[in-house]
């Protein structure tokens, strides 16, 4: 089954955080951290492997932190999950030889038309849904 590690999750997880806050500028590790519920040692490894990638420029000293490194919309979902956990594959391409070859190969396609999606979607369709949230106490 298609399952996304902790990895994978984590890093979109930060990369939709900069995003939605990318007009303030520099974002902490600890801010991102302790927000979602994400260990800082394990981010702080995320984050080098998003800034290899050029997703993520980071800044030294006391109003240092992370950003985006692109526009939001120049970074597709795929692109960063893949980079995270290398290649998104439903089923393994050496097993789906067979009588089910065309549904494997269809599956294959929805979740790249799924994951092709751009960071500035997620941040509009993010947008949204808070929109949405009904707060009558």
């Amino acid at each position: 089954m298609f399952s996304l590690s902790a990895k994978g999750t984590y890093g979109l997880t930060a990369l939709l955080e900069l995003g939605l806050q990318r007009d303030r500028g520099a974002i902490q590790i600890r801010d991102i951290s302790s927000k979602h519920g994400i260990p800082q040692h394990y981010l702080e490894q995320i984050l080098v492997m998003l800034k290899r990638a050029g997703f993520v420029e980071s800044f030294r000293g006391a109003q240092g932190g992370y950003a985006l490194a692109r526009d939001p919309d120049q970074i597709r979902v795929h692109d960063v999950l893949a980079r995270l956990e290398g290649q998104l594959e439903v089923v393994n391409e050496s097993r789906r030889e067979g009588a089910l070859t065309f549904y494997w190969d269809e599956i294959q396609r929805a979740l790249s038309q799924v994951l092709d999606r751009s960071l500035g979607d997620l941040i509009r369709e993010r947008a949204v849904a808070d929109e949405r949230v009904d707060y009558v106490i």
